[in-house]
């Protein structure tokens, strides 16, 4: 599928077109903001997630395919929309930003002892240089006005967390054609929450570790071309042809995530069958 997407820098706009695959999608519809919640659910959230779009998903389309039946419902149509928008939101800050880091912005309010109350952005994502916040939307509707990314980007701006810049990511169009308005109000210059950052990041891969400890997922021996260094489980998902499975490097099993941060960069890959992503996890189908 390709994603065109208009990115506003705060000066300058560009225009973009990214290329995006179901294990990409699914990636970060699944993890995005994973947040507090138990290990047992991040599996069914996972399986639901796959088992559900996948009949939405058009290879050869540039935007989701829903039955007549949800596109009149709209309160189901909002909710897919806004699942779509949130993905879309994750996969952009880290081709654009090189986010390694999603987190649900209530989780780190939750860790910072903020009350979780008023308004507040979506995602609080973290890069090894900067944090920065993301309201993220989906919508069917086929334009976005300047005046509507300016009320997008004012909410960007609400929550009580110390940012250095927020984003409004708006999809829309998303059952024609998918456009993405990526636009970033010009931040503060902040100090760079390193405690905040390791307490989210600890959560968030002893969630997924729990989450193959809980189903007693094992290591399997048996995926061609696996990449170098990097641990693969099977995952059970009902009625498919090939195997899919939970990609995880092999620091992240070893419970060693600092060592695995001061290698930024070198361990993301991305093909048909492959994707792994900036935080070192990833999905492939053998």
């Amino acid at each position: 599928m390709k994603l065109k997407v208009e990115y506003y820098d705060g000066q300058n706009t560009t225009n973009h077109v990214f290329d995006l695959t179901y294990l990409q999608f699914i990636k970060h519809l699944a993890f995005a903001g994973m947040g507090v919640h138990t290990s047992t659910y991040n599996m069914f959230r996972f399986l639901g997630f796959w088992i559900e779009f996948f009949p939405y998903w058009k290879t050869s389309a540039n935007g989701f395919s829903l039955p007549e039946i949800v596109l009149r419902d709209p309160t189901e149509l909002g909710q897919i929309s806004n699942r779509i928008g949130k993905a879309l939101a994750d996969f952009l800050a880290k081709k654009i930003y090189k986010a390694k880091y999603t987190h649900s912005y209530e989780h780190a309010m939750f860790l910072k002892k903020h009350p979780i109350e008023g308004k507040r952005p979506d995602l609080y994502c973290v890069s090894l240089k900067n944090q920065f916040a993301i309201e993220a939307k989906g919508y069917k509707k086929s334009r976005i006005s300047d005046d509507d990314m300016e009320k997008i980007k004012d909410q960007s701006k609400e929550g009580p967390l110390s940012v250095n810049f927020t984003v409004a990511s708006v999809a829309y169009n998303l059952y024609k054609d998918i456009h993405v308005k990526f636009h970033d109000p010009v931040g503060d210059d902040v100090e760079y929450s390193t405690d905040l950052h390791k307490a989210l990041v600890d959560r968030y891969y002893r969630s997924i570790l729990n989450l193959i400890k809980q189903f007693s997922l094992m290591p399997s021996s048996q995926v061609d071309n696996l990449p170098q260094n990097y641990v693969a489980y099977r995952i059970p998902l009902i009625a498919q042809e090939n195997s899919t499975y939970l990609l995880l490097h092999r620091l992240i099993v070893e419970e060693n995530w600092e060592r695995l941060e001061l290698n930024n960069g070198q361990y993301n890959s991305d093909s048909e069958d492959t994707y792994i992503d900036e935080d070192c996890v990833g999905l492939c189908i053998r």
